[in-house]
């Protein structure tokens, strides 16, 4: 089953985003003590895939989690899945909404990278269920047509 590998929240406007053991998503907020929270529904956590990382790393960037500013790190890549497809942490559901764009902030690890993760860099979502999240959680992946066989 996928995993969420990191987490990472903080108040400051720098990158890295500082790396935590847990965080608690907020519905309709996102994530608490991260400074997008309450700001914007539908962007309020970043969720970025280790493909990323990887895809970095091939371009000879090495950059340590957290750099890409996401909030949850996971073992696949976000950007394969469909739009609005929902992924399950623990109590807490999030709906994918749309692909980050990358912003010249990431000019700052190389000058390179904003072209690198051109579409790439990670997926919003917006907290459906709120619930405690923690490095190492099972991450369920639930597409739109899997929610039609839940009801």
């Amino acid at each position: 089953m996928p995993q969420l590998l990191s987490l990472h929240a903080g108040l400051a406007p720098s990158l890295p985003k500082p790396a935590l053991l847990q965080v608690r998503l907020v519905e309709g907020q996102g994530v608490e003590g991260d400074r997008h929270f309450g700001r914007h529904p539908d962007r309020a956590v970043l969720v970025a895939g280790q493909t990323s990382y990887a895809k970095a790393q091939q371009a000879g960037i090495t950059l340590p989690w957290g750099a890409l500013g996401e909030n949850l790190l996971v073992d696949f890549d976000p950007h394969a899945l469909g739009p609005h497809s929902r992924l399950k942490i623990g109590t807490a559901v999030l709906e994918l909404t749309t692909v980050c764009t990358v912003c010249d902030t990431l000019s700052a690890f190389d000058l390179r990278l904003p072209k690198v993760l051109y579409n790439a860099r990670g997926v919003y979502a917006r907290v459906l269920q709120g619930g405690l999240v923690r490095v190492g959680d099972p991450v369920e992946v639930l597409t739109p047509d899997s929610l039609l066989h839940m009801g």
